[in-house]
């Protein structure tokens, strides 16, 4: 969930009233995949399990609930005109490039030692 969180985003947004059909304040009762092909079986409907750290089972309302207020607590740091708008945010990807990291020169500031990543 935390660097994918579509589903419990979209889950959230069908709580507080975001999909017209529905209205606000119901329950989430699952959270899944669907894949849909051309292939035989034609479809396949894949329920999401979500753990905390991998063990306790966590429900798809209090995962909409936490993936809201992670996406508000970014939304107020951006609000902030001081803070940067950083190219590698996870220190997991620093040795990965992506398709815009030239625009932020990140291999020339890596290559010269750049900033040190707790000061990023």
């Amino acid at each position: 969930m935390g660097l994918s969180p579509q589903l419990t985003l979209e889950a959230a947004i069908l709580r507080e009233g975001g999909f017209v059909e529905f209205g606000a304040g119901g329950s989430v009762a699952e959270l899944a995949y669907v894949r849909l092909s051309g292939n035989n079986p034609p479809g396949e409907h894949k329920t999401l399990e979500l753990k905390i750290k991998n063990e306790t089972p966590q429900l798809p309302d209090d995962a909409a609930n936490y993936a809201r207020a992670k996406l508000e607590e970014l939304v107020r740091r951006f609000e902030d005109p001081e803070e940067p708008y950083r190219s590698l945010v996870l220190s997991m990807w620093t040795a990965r490039y992506g398709d815009y990291d030239n625009l932020a020169r990140v291999k020339e500031w890596s290559a010269a030692g750049g900033i040190a990543l707790e000061e990023y």
